[in-house]
């Protein structure tokens, strides 16, 4: 039971607290939280340790066609994946991490990505390989949705937040759990303009 229990894939509550309460909360319909509830994400209660992947999978088919109605797919879960950023931004751990990442700008902060996404869950790996100033390519064990535009998402705010600017963050490979993305960026802003990037929600 222990062993089974270990190599379950789980989502800690952190990473269900940034998406579905901090930064979705405003916006679900009362139909969107009954539907939530149905699958298992009762936002009248204090969340769980944690939440099985397939049941984090059906939480996000449940917020994209609640928030984003009149978005296509792609759209709508690319926009899930920035707004889980943005919530992420919210929590204590993340305030601290993004301040972080203002002043390493967008390379380095990509070095970043493989411990914030780890520490959402218990079964990701991230590796980065750089191909130049404002290029790279990252490969992710698993993306944790049912296409790797949610991975897009929260991969461009996370740039956008380090003061990149002109971002394109495009899946090259997806094999239905890992996924490979080229990332590019044409310039990196500094200073205020890295902060404000923090501050934008």
């Amino acid at each position: 039971m222990t062993s089974a229990l270990a190599s379950e894939k789980l989502l800690f509550a952190q990473s269900v607290d940034a998406l579905f309460v901090r930064a979705l909360g405003p916006h679900l319909s009362r139909e969107g939280r009954r539907r939530l509830k149905e699958v298992g994400l009762d936002l009248s209660e204090p969340l769980r340790p944690a939440y099985p992947l397939e049941l984090w999978k059906a939480f996000l088919r449940v917020a994209a066609g609640d928030v984003f109605p009149a978005a296509s797919p792609r759209e709508a879960w690319f926009s899930l994946g920035e707004r889980y950023l943005q919530g992420y931004r919210q929590t204590a751990q993340g305030r601290a991490s993004m301040a972080l990442v203002t002043r390493l700008g967008p390379r380095h902060t990509l070095e970043r990505v493989p411990h914030n996404v780890r520490a959402g869950n218990n079964f990701n790996e991230v590796k980065v390989e750089e191909l130049g100033t404002h290029a790279a390519t990252l490969w992710m064990k698993d993306v944790a949705a049912d296409n790797p535009f949610f991975a897009c998402g929260f991969l461009s705010e996370t740039l956008r937040s380090a003061g990149a600017g002109d971002i394109s963050v495009q899946p090259v490979a997806f094999d239905g759990t890992a996924a490979t993305f080229r990332l590019t960026w044409t310039h990196a802003a500094t200073g205020s303009v890295a902060a404000a990037g923090v501050a934008r929600r």
